[in-house]
């Protein structure tokens, strides 16, 4: 089995969204992947944020046992690919040693009524309210759908 890592800073809010996403989807597709995450400033042991547990509940996922993990404290070696959310997470991997052409930024949809906006990375929902993580719940469903495609 492949073992894939989704990167964010806290590890509260996208990359376990990213993770609980990535495998439900994996595994009602039968793909032979697995996702863990990891946050390049995370401390580790907190719990998931309130709203993204809601968020992913609200899909029928569960975040409630989430333990955050801080990305130095994480054996790289133990991973096929890294996901991260946005392109300073892919530097950070970098500069850890990760090889650049098994990293990726998730992608997004553009916000087609916005000309500079790229569709590159997940925005933080930190400190938003519910109504932010649901829509950034969304942005990594249709990312992670994405992404599965080509792996």
């Amino acid at each position: 089995m492949k073992k894939i890592l989704f990167v964010c800073t806290g590890n509260t809010c996208r990359s376990p969204m990213a993770e609980v996403i990535f495998n439900f989807v994996a595994e009602k597709n039968a793909l032979d992947y697995r996702a863990e995450s990891a946050g390049a400033a995370a401390i580790n042991g907190m719990s998931a944020s309130e709203n993204a547990i809601k968020a992913v509940e609200e899909i029928g996922l569960d975040l409630t046992k989430h333990k955050t993990r801080f990305l130095p404290d994480v054996n790289l070696n133990n991973y096929d690919l890294f996901v991260t959310m946005s392109e300073s997470h892919a530097q950070i991997l970098e500069s850890m040693g990760v090889p650049g052409n098994i990293i990726r930024v998730l992608q997004r949809q553009t916000n087609e009524d916005d000309k500079y906006d790229l569709g590159i990375g997940i925005t933080d929902p930190f400190g938003g309210d519910l109504k932010t993580y649901e829509k950034c719940r969304d942005e990594i469903y249709a990312a992670v759908n994405a992404l599965i495609k080509t792996l």
